[in-house]
């Protein structure tokens, strides 16, 4: 097997599967900003076995790209391995498998961070994942969640049981999102949790790498946060919306101490060749998935407001031009 992860220098910094944002676009945007690991948004094994084209397309990546990983999700253990194959033909460096996300379209339906729920479950997807493939299989997957959903009493299902489930079976990383089920996205992380999951993912797989995820803001708290908890590195998310020099400004700190804020040439430059790549690699009726990102890239601007209403209606990379260059 070719095993890309062990050839990445640590810390690792990688983006994490988020629907409607890591496209092709956007993780060539990341990668030319610093990112170690890319991924696509997350897929469902259902509509990759029934060969849907609009998620065969979310296949798609540029060698610029690489390495990329493709995570899946879905509940039928009996469906990964055709799906694994499906995706390890596209040349991809690796597969993700989703044990982490609390959306309701994905954990209402018993996916995602609901899949810890029955543990034999979770040791098949893994089991025939890895068995039907020769590429390195991660997983993300959260701190907890309760046994029964709205029952505090029931009591938890921890990240120590997911791994005691899955202990002999060879997986290649673990991407743990510092917070339950319950509260997934809102206050701390557990740093406490982060720390005490990732001694143990190292006792049991001494050769995997071991990142953290929790929407870390700033990059000082990122190599604070990373010191703490011994972590091979982390998975950055939302806190990338609009700041995808992150990677960058935490490798030179981590470096040298130092780190540079980005000025808005930089930011309006980042951002028309954004949504340049998007126009290339998408159909134009897609284009308007571009608007949310144009929002973030102006955020903070003292003249935020006004360029929302006319950013929200762009439908090219011109219009967009037209919009940001005379900005200063």
């Amino acid at each position: 097997m070719k095993n890309f992860w062990q050839k990445l220098t640590k810390p690792i910094l990688t983006t994490t599967p988020m629907a409607g944002i890591t496209d092709s676009a956007w993780r060539q945007i990341c990668k030319s900003w610093g990112a170690d690991v890319v991924h696509t948004e997350f897929v469902s094994v259902d509509a990759l076995c029934h060969n849907s084209a609009k998620t065969m397309a979310m296949l798609a990546y540029q060698a610029s790209e690489q390495p990329v990983v493709v995570q899946i999700f879905g509940k039928n253990a009996e469906l990964y391995p055709q799906a694994a194959k499906i995706v390890a033909k596209t040349g991809i460096a690796g597969i993700d498998i989703n044990f982490g996300c609390p959306a309701k379209k994905v954990a209402g339906h018993g996916g995602g961070i609901c899949l810890l729920r029955d543990l034999k479950i979770v040791r098949d997807i893994v089991a025939k994942t890895t068995a039907a493939v020769d590429l390195p299989v991660s997983v993300k997957t959260r701190i907890g969640l309760r046994k029964i959903q709205g029952q505090p009493e029931s009591g938890n299902i921890s990240v120590f049981d997911f791994m005691d489930a899955l202990k002999d079976l060879p997986l290649a990383a673990l991407i743990l999102h510092g917070r339950n089920y319950e509260v997934p996205f809102t206050g701390p992380v557990d740093l406490d949790m982060l720390k005490e999951a990732g001694e143990k993912f190292k006792s049991l797989w001494p050769q995997g790498i071991y990142l953290i995820n929790g929407s870390f803001q700033t990059v000082e708290s990122v190599v604070a946060d990373l010191k703490y908890t011994q972590a091979d590195g982390i998975a950055l998310s939302r806190s990338l919306y609009g700041r995808p020099w992150l990677f960058k400004q935490i490798k030179d700190y981590i470096q040298t101490g130092h780190y540079q804020e980005v000025d808005w040439p930089t930011i309006k430059e980042t951002a028309i060749r954004h949504a340049e790549l998007l126009w290339q690699s998408k159909n134009e009726k897609t284009f308007v998935e571009m608007r949310k990102h144009l929002l973030f890239y102006v955020k903070g601007r003292s003249d935020a407001s006004e360029l929302r209403k006319k950013l929200v209606n762009v439908t090219s990379p011109k219009e967009v031009a037209k919009i940001l260059n005379p900005l200063t």
